[in-house]
C-alpha cells in the first residue's frame, strides 16, 4: 500500500494532524494507497515525527497556499492497495493547465504518476476495464495545492511541441472502450511445427 515518490519540500496543515494549527515545514517522501480512500502522504516533520496518510488537502508546497477542499483536489480515491509510482521522462517538470472538479482551470506542473495494480488478479475491478481504468498525474498548482488528476483533466504546455495554448477540446477525442488482444483463436502460433515460425 505504500511508495516511494520524489521528495516533496512542502508544509503540512496542522488541523489535519494535530490540535494545533498554522503549518509545519516537512517532506513528503512516499504515498499511501488504500483502496477507496483519498491517496495520503508520507511525510518527515521538521520536528522529526514521521507521519502517515497526510491527505492532499492537508500538503502545501508553499506556505502561503490556498487552502482547497480534498474533493477539488481530486476527482477519484484510490483504485486498490497495490499503487505503483512512476515519473515519466517526457512529463518530467511539464507545465499544464488542470481542469479542476469544481470546473476553474488551474495552471500547474508535472510531478509524478501513481497507477494501480489489481489486488486480486481474480477480482480487479475497474483496474482492467477500459473505460474506467485511471491512473493519476499528480501535479504541483501553481497555487500552492498538489492535485491528483487522470489524464483527461489534463492538458499539457511545452515551448516546442505543443505550444502555450493547448486545445483538446477541439479534437473531439473519446475515453478507451475496447480492449485489443494481438493473439486471436484463428491462428495459434503454439501448435505451428515450424520452429522459426
Amino acid at each position: 500500500m505504500n511508495a516511494d515518490i520524489p521528495y516533496l519540500h512542502c508544509w503540512v496543515r496542522l488541523e489535519h494532524i494535530s490540535d494545533n494549527e498554522g503549518l509545519e515545514e516537512a517532506y513528503a517522501f512516499a504515498i499511501q494507497s488504500i483502496y477507496k480512500r483519498s491517496l495520503g502522504f508520507h511525510v518527515m516533520l521538521r520536528s522529526g515525527a514521521h507521519y502517515r496518510n497526510v491527505p492532499l488537502h492537508a500538503i502545501a508546497l508553499k506556505p502561503d497556499a490556498e487552502t482547497m477542499e480534498l474533493n477539488n483536489l481530486a476527482y477519484w480515491d484510490c483504485f486498490s492497495n497495490s499503487p505503483v509510482v512512476h515519473v515519466y521522462d517526457y512529463l518530467m517538470e511539464h507545465e499544464c493547465y488542470a481542469m479542476m472538479p469544481d470546473g476553474t482551470k488551474l495552471d500547474g506542473l508535472y510531478l509524478f504518476t501513481v497507477d494501480w495494480l489489481p489486488d486480486n488478479a481474480a477480482m480487479p475491478g475497474f483496474i482492467l476495464t477500459p473505460d474506467q481504468n485511471k491512473c493519476g498525474h499528480v501535479i504541483a498548482l501553481d497555487n500552492g495545492n498538489i492535485a491528483m488528476l487522470p489524464t483527461n483533466k489534463i492538458a499539457w504546455r511545452d515551448g516546442y511541441f505543443i505550444g502555450a495554448h493547448p486545445n483538446p477540446h477541439d479534437m473531439k477525442y473519446k475515453g478507451q472502450q475496447r480492449v485489443y488482444n494481438a493473439e486471436s483463436c484463428t491462428r495459434d502460433y503454439s501448435k505451428s511445427d515450424k520452429y522459426f515460425y
